[in-house]
């Protein structure tokens, strides 16, 4: 059964948005330990619209700014995120939480050990947009023997 959330999202945008300063304090105790400003920071940076730029800069600059610095102190951490607002409710998407990077299969772990710079979505495309021939060339042309293409490729 999923967790309910102890501070609704929605409600901590609108008092970023709206720079309520008492919002933090107003929390419960268990809100309070709720709370997290990484999250909100996330959240905080993610507008749609004409005020976008400034809360990714505003974000960037007063909350991101030696984050781990502040960590201890989630008050100071708050006052610095709803210094981020401009005064009115704003859209602020759903952000995907990241995750750690899963293995896929053979093929997409010899492209990640091959370019382990690449994000997984561009492995894949590599992946989609090349045959199993051309992948089997660059897998050769970078020392792979037979033996360990087929374990690689099957077949």
């Amino acid at each position: 059964m999923a967790r309910k959330p102890q501070i609704p999202l929605k409600d901590i945008m609108a008092a970023i948005d709206k720079k309520d300063r008492n919002f933090y304090n107003n929390l419960t105790d268990e809100g309070k330990k709720a709370f997290s400003a990484w999250m909100m920071m996330r959240y905080c940076s993610s507008v749609q619209g004409k005020d976008a730029t400034n809360y990714i800069y505003m974000t960037n600059e007063l909350v991101n700014f030696q984050f781990s610095e502040v960590s201890k102190h989630p008050e100071l951490q708050w006052l610095l995120l709803s210094a981020c607002g401009v005064g009115k409710i704003q859209f602020h998407p759903y952000l995907k939480p990241p995750n750690a990077r899963k293995k896929k299969n053979k093929v997409f772990e010899f492209i990640y050990g091959l370019f382990p710079h690449m994000k997984s979505e561009d492995i894949d495309n590599l992946i989609d947009i090349n045959t199993t021939d051309e992948l089997k060339d660059l897998a050769k042309s970078n020392g792979y023997d037979d033996k360990s293409i087929k374990e690689i490729f099957g077949k």
